[in-house]
C-alpha cells in the first residue's frame, strides 16, 4: 500500500478508551451499584421521580450478561415488591435472555411474556386462538380483553369466551408471585398482561421509538364541519379553529400564536374535544358473543369514521393542554402521497410516556442523552466505550444511498459492489463474511444475479459466498455472526426527512426552545470528523439535520444501525483484529478507519494514488503504451518524452505532469506499478561529467545486479550510472491495499 501523505490534526484518543477487562469490571460495578442502592430506597427524589441510569455500552461489552448476572445476585430485595421487568428489542431476544438467566442457575423465577399473536413455545400455535380479530379491534376497544375474553358484569358476575378457559395468554395476568418478566420493546407503550406491580425495570438497546404514536386525519375529514356538530356556537368555533389551524400550518406559523390572535381559548378547544368524545361510535362487543356475531359487528363497524372522530378529538385536546403554555409544534400538514391514497393528511405526533412507578436501567451501545433526559429528567450517565479491534476500510467519496444503486443505469456500480464481495469471500479462505445493506439494496443485488432475495425469511440467505443481511431490529444484539472474519456494509440505512421530522416533533414538539426544519426536506451539509486508526482526525462533510436535536435523531438510526451490524462480529473480544469494510462515506464515531479510500481504490484493490489520473498515466508509459513495455524510464520532464513519447509528446505535457509531484513519490508510485506487474525495480542515478553534477533519477526494471548494465545500454548519453539502492523492490503480499486474512 502507498503511504497516506495527508498530516491532519493529532488530537487525543476517541471517547478515552477502556481496555476491555477495565470496562467489564466498571459494567459490573455501575449496575451493581445502581441495584443495590434503588433497592433500599423507599422514596424517590423530590419530584418522586425513581432512579433512572443510563449506560452507554460498546456493543459487544457483555452488557445484556452482566445486566443478567446482577439481576441473579441482586434481584432479591426488588421481587419482594413486585416483577423486575427486562425489555429487549424483540421476542426472540426475550428468549433468548430468558434462556441466559436460567443458564446463571438463579433461584429467581422468570418467564418470557408473549404477545397475543406470538408463538406459543408448548403447542406451536398463537397465544390467542383469536389473535386476528383481537388486531382488528385493538384501536376501538378501550380492553381487548373485556371485549373478547373476559367481562365483570355490574352485578359481579365473570363473563368468559369459550376459548379464555385454558388461553395461555390470559393465564399469563393471573401469575401474582413476583418473577424476573422477559419482554419486547413494545409493551413499553402497551400495558402487559400482568397483576402483579413492578418493582423495576431494565431496558436493553434503544426503546424510545415504540414510544412514537403518529396518527393521521384526511385533510377533508378535518376541513368540512362534522355532522353530528348541531350547536350553532359550536359549528360556529369548530369552523374558526380549523381555519386558523390549517393556515398556521400551511403557512408555517406557530398554532398558538394564531388561536390567541383568533381569541380561541382553551375552554372552547376543550368543549370541541368534548364533543368529538361523545360522538365516538361505540364497537359493541363482550366476551359472550357468539363468534359469527362479532364478524358481523366488525364488519359492520365504520373504522374510518371513528378515526377521523378520534384524531380530531386528540387535536382538540392537544391544543387545549398546550395553548396556555407555549404552544406545541405536535401537528403538521403532509402532502398528498401514493402512501395516502393522494391526499393530504393532518397528522398528531404523540409520545408515550416510560412509567414512573419503578427504578429504570438504561443499556444501549447508542444511547444519546437529549433523547433518554425527554423521558427521564432525573437521569444519570455513564459511558463505558472499548476501541474495536479490527481493520477498517470506508469509502471517502460516495454514500452509496439507495437512489444511487437502484436504476438501470447504475447497474456497474452494482457491478463494483459485486466485485469487492467476490473478492473478499475469496479472501477469507473458508471464513465467513457478512454483507449488510438496505432491503431494497439486496433485492437489487440479488435481481441482478437471477435470484430472489426473501426479505422474511429466518434462515440465512448467500449472496456470492457471502451472507447477506438488511439493517434494521432484527440484527440487534444477535450473536450469530459473532465467528465471521469480514463485514461488507453496502450504504447506509437514512429515513426519508419526512419520517425523521416525524420522530422530531413527537419526541421535542413541545420543548422550550422551537423546532428547526429542513428547507424543502432537504439535509444540509454540515461539518464533521472521522477518526483515523492512529487517533488522527480528518475533516470531513456529511449530510445532517439543521436542529441538533433531529441530528441526533438522524444519527440514531443512520451511522447508529451502520456500527450496531459491525458490531454482530463482536470486534471487542477477538484475538485477531477482523476486516471491516464500510462502502458510506458516513463518518462512524465509535469506529477508527484504517484505510480512507475513494470508492473506485476499493473496488480495484489499490490505494487513491493508485486509481489517479496522474498514477494511471505513468502506468501506461510504463506498460509501453503503444508498443512494448519498457525495460526503464527517467522521472525527469525531459526523459519522460524520450522514454515514453506516445504517453507523453512534448515537453510540456511531461513538465505539467511533473508539476506538484515530488522526485520522491513518483520514484514510489514506479516502484509500486513495477510490484504490481511482477517486476524488479531499481533506482538509479544518472549524470554527466560535464553537467557539474547535475542527476537524473531513474528506474531500470531488473535486479540490482544488473542495474548498471541496463542503464548504460538504455541511456548511453549519461556517463555515470549509479545504483542509488542494494535491494530491489519486489512485489510481495504486505504492498497491498486489502491484505488477505491469515
Amino acid at each position: 500500500m502507498l503511504d497516506d501523505t495527508s498530516d491532519p490534526q493529532r488530537v487525543p484518543p476517541h471517547d478515552n478508551w477502556l481496555d476491555l477487562q477495565t470496562a467489564r469490571e466498571q459494567l459490573m460495578e455501575h449496575i451493581a451499584r445502581f441495584l443495590t442502592t434503588s433497592a433500599g430506597q423507599n422514596a424517590w427524589d423530590e419530584h418522586n421521580a425513581p432512579p433512572v441510569l443510563g449506560l452507554k455500552v460498546s456493543a459487544g461489552l457483555g452488557k445484556t450478561r452482566t445486566a443478567l448476572e446482577c439481576i441473579a445476585k441482586h434481584g432479591h430485595e426488588f421481587l419482594k415488591k413486585g416483577h423486575i421487568l427486562f425489555y429487549v428489542p424483540t421476542l426472540d431476544l426475550a428468549v433468548e435472555a430468558e434462556k441466559t438467566f436460567r443458564e446463571l442457575n438463579s433461584d429467581h423465577p422468570s418467564f418470557v411474556l408473549r404477545g397475543r399473536s406470538a408463538i406459543n413455545p408448548r403447542t406451536a400455535a398463537a397465544m390467542c386462538a383469536r389473535s386476528d380479530v383481537a388486531k382488528e379491534i385493538a384501536k376501538n376497544v378501550s380492553s381487548v380483553t373485556r371485549a373478547l375474553c373476559r367481562e365483570e358484569t355490574r352485578g359481579g358476575k365473570i363473563v368468559e369466551a369459550a376459548c379464555a378457559k385454558g388461553c395461555p395468554y390470559l393465564a399469563q395476568e393471573a401469575i401474582t408471585k413476583p418473577h424476573v418478566v422477559f419482554l419486547a420493546h413494545s409493551y413499553l407503550n402497551s400495558k402487559p398482561p400482568l397483576s402483579c406491580p413492578v418493582a423495576l425495570r431494565i431496558i436493553d438497546e434503544k426503546f424510545w421509538k415504540e414510544m412514537i404514536d403518529i396518527e393521521t386525519l384526511p385533510h377533508d375529514d378535518w376541513m368540512f364541519t362534522p355532522d353530528h356538530l348541531k350547536d350553532e356556537a359550536l359549528k360556529k368555533c369548530y369552523i374558526e379553529t380549523q381555519e386558523t389551524v390549517s393556515a398556521a400550518l400551511r403557512d408555517k406559523k406557530p398554532v398558538h400564536l394564531a388561536l390567541r390572535d383568533k381569541e380561541i381559548t382553551a375552554k372552547s378547544l376543550r368543549d370541541l374535544a368534548t364533543a368529538e368524545r361523545l360522538a365516538m361510535p361505540v364497537l359493541e362487543l363482550d366476551p359472550g358473543l357468539p363468534e359469527n356475531l362479532v364478524r358481523l359487528q366488525i364488519a359492520s363497524f365504520d373504522h374510518a369514521k371513528a378515526n377521523s372522530i378520534k384524531v380530531r378529538s386528540l387535536v382538540f385536546n392537544l391544543l387545549a393542554r398546550t395553548i396556555g403554555r407555549g404552544g406545541t409544534e405536535r401537528l403538521s400538514l403532509a402532502k398528498p402521497t401514493e402512501q395516502s391514497g393522494n391526499r393530504a393528511l393532518l397528522k398528531v405526533h404523540q409520545l408515550d410516556e416510560i412509567p414512573v412507578d419503578a427504578p429504570i436501567l438504561l443499556l444501549d451501545a447508542d444511547l444519546d442523552e437529549t433523547i433518554v433526559s425527554r423521558f427521564c429528567a432525573n437521569a444519570k450517565f455513564e459511558r463505558l466505550l472499548t476501541r474495536p479491534k479490527a481493520h477498517v476500510i470506508q469509502v471517502s467519496d460516495k454514500t452509496l444511498a439507495y437512489s444511487t444503486l437502484k436504476g438501470e443505469e447504475h447497474k456497474e456500480r452494482r457491478d463494483d459492489i459485486v466485485r469487492i464481495i467476490k473478492r473478499e469471500v475469496e479472501r477469507a479462505r473458508k471464513k465467513d463474511v457478512l454483507v449488510v445493506a438496505p432491503k431494497a439494496v439486496l433485492h437489487k443485488l440479488y435481481e441482478d444475479n437471477g435470484e430472489t432475495f426473501n426479505d422474511r425469511s429466518t434462515q440465512p440467505q448467500m449472496l456470492h459466498g457471502a451472507t447477506a443481511r438488511w439493517f434494521g431490529p432484527r440484527l440487534l444484539g444477535v450473536n450469530t455472526y459473532s465467528d465471521f472474519a469480514t463485514i461488507i456494509l453496502v450504504g447506509r440505512l437514512q429515513l426519508p426527512v419526512v419520517a425523521l421530522e416525524d420522530q422530531l416533533r413527537a419526541l421535542f414538539g413541545d420543548s422550550d426552545m422551537p423546532l428547526s426544519f429542513t428547507d424543502g426536506e432537504r439535509l444540509m451539509a454540515s461539518k464533521t470528523s472521522l477518526l483515523r486508526a492512529d487517533d488522527t482526525r480528518v475533516d470531513v462533510k456529511v449530510r445532517s439535520h439543521p436542529d441538533p436535536r433531529g441530528a441526533a435523531l438522524l444519527r440514531q438510526s443512520r451511522e447508529a444501525q451502520s456500527e450496531q451490524a459491525i458490531a454482530r462480529l463482536r470486534l471487542l473480544s477477538t484475538d485477531t483484529p477482523k476486516r471491516v469494510l464500510v462502502l458510506s462515506n458516513v463518518p462512524l464515531p465509535g469506529l477508527p478507519v484504517n484505510d480512507w479510500l475513494k470508492f473506485d481504490a476499493v473496488v480495484q484493490d489499490k490505494s487513491d494514488e493508485q486509481v489517479s489520473k496522474k498514477y494511471q498515466k505513468l502506468e501506461r508509459a510504463i506498460d509501453g503504451a503503444n508498443g512494448p513495455v519498457l525495460r526503464g524510464i527517467r522521472l525527469s520532464p525531459s526523459g519522460l518524452t524520450k522514454d515514453a513519447k506516445d504517453v507523453f509528446p512534448s515537453f510540456e505535457s511531461a513538465k505539467e505532469f511533473r508539476k506538484k509531484l515530488p522526485s520522491e513519490v513518483m520514484l514510489q508510485w514506479v516502484k509500486s506499478i513495477a510490484a504490481d506487474r511482477g517486476l524488479s525495480a531499481t533506482s538509479m542515478l544518472l549524470s554527466r561529467s560535464m553537467r557539474g553534477g547535475h542527476k537524473t533519477h531513474a528506474v531500470v526494471f531488473t535486479t540490482a545486479k544488473g542495474a548498471q548494465q541496463l542503464s548504460q545500454h538504455l541511456w548511453p548519453e549519461f556517463d555515470k550510472h549509479i545504483v542509488s539502492e542494494e535491494r530491489p523492490v519486489i512485489r510481495n503480499d504486505e504492498t497491498a491495499v486489502l491484505e488477505q486474512l491469515s
